[in-house]
């Protein structure tokens, strides 16, 4: 792996160096100190006190976890990569001890956040590219060639403080340089790559008909509690018995692996259970059945992390029989067609309470902890009524929006407007124009939308659209190609990595004329 060591990083710099193999550029000639390999090199590494050649450590003395956590590995053993009769990735190893059964690893956030970018750099190693299309690069041939590492060192500072490239070389560069860590978990461009087989599953099986946001509660489901190690019965559970609300919230929030874990099971349950979507571990076979929406032919979701941290779900679907955008034109100037489109919506998306206003919607009681229950049972007695009312009761809850400056108020000229585009627009039934447009029924202006099924499996906040042909639904579906795989945080700094790269270059492949592109 990649040796960082008297580089100046610190752990939050992971990504700005993940490429620089310990170019030494404080000399006039900038050189490796770590050569090419198809192994990865140890993370902590040092000098050997006999010959002051660097080393790993070696077995006894291996790696830097066993240095950096030795409350984790109390007796100095244990390590990652250390000597074995039979090998352990380093992956796998970072598994086991996120699920070791006293949990001392997963609630060291140093740990998880140190392993995690040790992940991170070898997924670059093993994928990263830099990219340049051929036509740019004979217009800009002459310019590169000219730049020194010394260059790209410069504009490497001048990216971290966000300022303007100063030489035009290394900004005719670095503008075409877009697909640095396309296959790196996390990264700009991976997001960007879910945005083109958005874009390619839309060419090949017509624009999508779903769009579903899904913000599963983990501070209070008993599921995500459980996970966390919480003694809940769930086959006899009650709600007055267990940890408190305030307590609940503390257990995932020093135990974010178990967050992690609870939505990824009750994604794939809700998937499975709900859409009829069932897919191997690694996504090679799906098989589809008939759910809630009919059947689901494809479908693309992102996961995205709330300025709290709780994780969320951005999905879009493709639904088997669903027309085109030509055929969708010609169908909705017919009313039967639209109908039946108005069927569809009843059938899927609520937004209503018992045709109830705003003020008394806001007039009902809201139960703050309705999430840490579980799902009604349909073999229950009367199940239909204690359905009703428990839908009642979770849109109230979890569904009712609220506009203040904080969350979704944005000032507009002169006034504040929701982004959210709230108060909705206000309907008697489930309506759909011919040009697209529609709506649910709804008589209260602040009710979000809501699928029934998965409001009583989730009893958590979520929201369902259907994508048409309406100037709305086209916003959408930019929408989702856009923010759903918006660009995270900036966490790199790409001259940087060119600078190690070029110095490589001139050092090691000088019998190669042409320059790197």
């Amino acid at each position: 792996m990649i040796d960082i060591s008297g580089s100046g990083v610190t752990e939050n710099d992971v990504l700005a160096h993940a490429l620089a193999n310990t170019s030494d550029l404080t000399t006039n000639i900038p050189s490796y100190l770590v050569r090419r390999s198809s192994a990865f090199i140890n993370e902590y590494a040092r000098k050997d006190k006999n010959t002051g050649m660097r080393t790993d450590g070696g077995p006894s003395n291996p790696n830097h976890l066993l240095g950096s956590f030795p409350v984790l590995f109390p007796y100095g053993a244990g390590g990652f990569e250390v000597g074995r009769d039979q090998d352990v990735p380093y992956e796998v190893h970072a598994r086991w001890a996120l699920q070791y059964h006293d949990k001392r690893f997963r609630y060291d956030l140093q740990f998880v956040f140190q392993v995690f970018g040790v992940i991170q750099k070898r997924m670059v190693c093993r994928s990263a590219t830099l990219q340049i299309k051929r036509s740019t690069f004979r217009a800009n041939e002459a310019a590169i060639r000219m730049l020194k590492p010394s260059d790209l060192v410069a504009a490497s500072a001048e990216e971290s403080r966000c300022a303007p490239f100063s030489n035009p070389s290394v900004q005719a560069l670095r503008t075409q340089l877009t697909a640095v860590r396309s296959h790196v978990q996390g990264t700009d461009e991976s997001r960007k790559n879910i945005r083109s087989k958005i874009w390619g599953t839309t060419v090949m099986q017509s624009p999508p008909s779903l769009w579903i946001t899904i913000n599963p509660s983990d501070t209070q489901d008993p599921i995500a509690q459980v996970m966390a190690g919480v003694d809940i019965d769930m086959d006899q559970f009650d709600a007055t018995l267990g940890p408190s609300s305030k307590e609940r919230g503390a257990n995932i929030a020093k135990d974010p692996y178990a967050a992690a874990r609870f939505f990824h099971f009750v994604v794939a349950a809700v998937l499975e259970e709900l859409f009829g979507i069932t897919g191997t571990k690694r996504g090679q076979k799906v098989s589809r059945k008939d759910g809630i929406v009919g059947r689901v032919n494809s479908y693309i979701g992102t996961v995205e992390a709330q300025g709290r941290g709780t994780l969320h779900l951005h999905i879009i679907m493709w639904l088997v029989g669903a027309p085109t955008s030509e055929e969708m034109k010609s169908l909705l100037t017919s009313e039967t067609f639209r109908e039946r489109v108005c069927d569809f919506i009843r059938a899927t998306i609520s937004a209503d309470i018992d045709e109830m206003d705003a003020s008394s919607v806001n007039g009902l009681p809201r139960e703050s902890n309705i999430a840490y229950s579980r799902p009604l049972d349909p073999e229950e007695p009367d199940y239909p009524n204690k359905c009703r009312d428990r839908e009642r009761r979770l849109a109230r809850a979890v569904q009712l929006h609220k506009c203040t400056p904080d969350s979704c108020q944005r000032m507009v000229g002169n006034r504040l407007v929701c982004k959210r585009r709230a108060p909705f627009a206000l309907s008697s039934r489930e309506w759909i124009e011919s040009n697209g447009a529609w709506g649910p029924k709804r008589y209260c202006g602040y009710l979000n939308n809501w699928n029934p099924a998965v409001l009583q499996a989730l009893r958590s906040n979520h929201d369902i659209k259907l994508i048409t042909n309406a100037p709305e639904s086209k916003d959408i579906t930019w929408y989702i190609t856009t923010y759903t795989t918006k660009k995270q945080s900036k966490s790199k700094n790409t001259s940087a990595i060119l600078a190690k790269r070029l110095a490589f270059h001139n050092i090691q492949e000088r019998s190669d004329q042409d320059a790197i592109n």
